[in-house]
């Protein structure tokens, strides 16, 4: 009896070790589980951060792209001629819209580039029906805003060679063009002696040929002289023509010069012909005596 009492004690004391280390094993086993879950709760809240900041930099990187895209534009702005407000405040409002015309404000004077295939047809210098409903709105934002200023009405061509044309040159062609222009416009009531003519025919080409051949009014930020303002309007000398008349002119003028010095030449060299001829013919007369 006491040696079964003996035995059953060690083993007693086996079966508590071994449910003490059970219960070790289970606490541990959770605490394991708590820190994976942790760590699983951590790494979804690293991995969530992540996507986030990648997010985040995706649209730094587009609002990048266009402050890029903004800046590009601002210099070619910044490069180009205003079309809208100058220095002064000047703008080309009233005449935006209109049909072939491009207004811009450079400086303080608004300039106006009319097509040349608005206006005219190949080497003439009359002014198509086309032309006239666009001119009629130059002429009227003119008037109504701007009629107290000089305007300077520039013709151009291009670099070709007048071939067709009775035009003896491309400035003589652009000024007609000019004077057409320029001639409309005082029709419709733009004071004739506010407005200049001018023309640089091919010397100052655009990008393309067709774009060369433009007549440009500039509306300037100079005030007309009153006194002009009051004059009659008259429409200017046709100057190429003008130009042409004194040419011919002076060509007359030059043939019936050396033809007055051929005659008198001829008549000096009679003269001294017929004196010699009698001063011959009287000699032996002498010598006889």
């Amino acid at each position: 009896m006491t040696f079964t009492r003996i035995i059953a004690v060690p083993a007693l004391a086996l079966v508590s070790v071994l449910v003490g280390c059970n219960d070790s094993q289970k606490a541990a086993q959770a605490d394991l589980l708590t820190q994976n879950e942790t760590l699983t709760k951590q790494l979804e809240d690293k991995n969530n951060s992540l996507q986030d900041i990648g997010e985040q930099l995706a649209r730094a990187q587009q609002q990048t792209s266009d402050l890029q895209s903004q800046l590009e534009a601002c210099k070619q702005t910044a490069a180009a001629p205003s079309t809208d407000v100058a220095a002064s405040g000047v703008t080309a409002n009233d005449f935006q819209g209109i049909e072939g015309v491009e207004a811009t404000v450079q400086g303080d004077d608004i300039h106006l580039t009319i097509a040349n295939s608005l206006l005219f047809d190949s080497g003439r210098t009359s002014l198509k029906d086309s032309a006239r409903k666009s001119l009629d709105k130059v002429s009227s934002a003119i008037k109504n805003k701007f009629s107290d200023r000089e305007i300077i009405v520039v013709g151009y061509t291009d670099a070709d060679p007048i071939r067709k044309s009775s035009y003896p040159t491309n400035y003589h062609l652009g000024f007609e063009r000019a004077f057409a222009v320029r001639g409309y416009l005082d029709r419709k009531g733009v004071v004739g002696a506010h407005m200049g003519l001018m023309s640089f025919g091919p010397d100052r080409p655009e990008a393309s040929k067709e774009k060369s051949r433009r007549v440009e009014v500039i509306v300037t930020s100079k005030t007309a002289n009153s006194d002009a303002a009051a004059m009659k309007t008259e429409a200017p000398r046709n100057a190429p023509a003008a130009a042409g008349k004194v040419e011919a002119t002076k060509a007359t003028a030059n043939r019936a010069s050396a033809a007055s010095t051929t005659k008198a030449s001829t008549a000096s060299k009679t003269s001294s012909t017929t004196s010699s001829s009698r001063k011959a013919t009287v000699a032996p007369v002498t010598a006889g005596k």
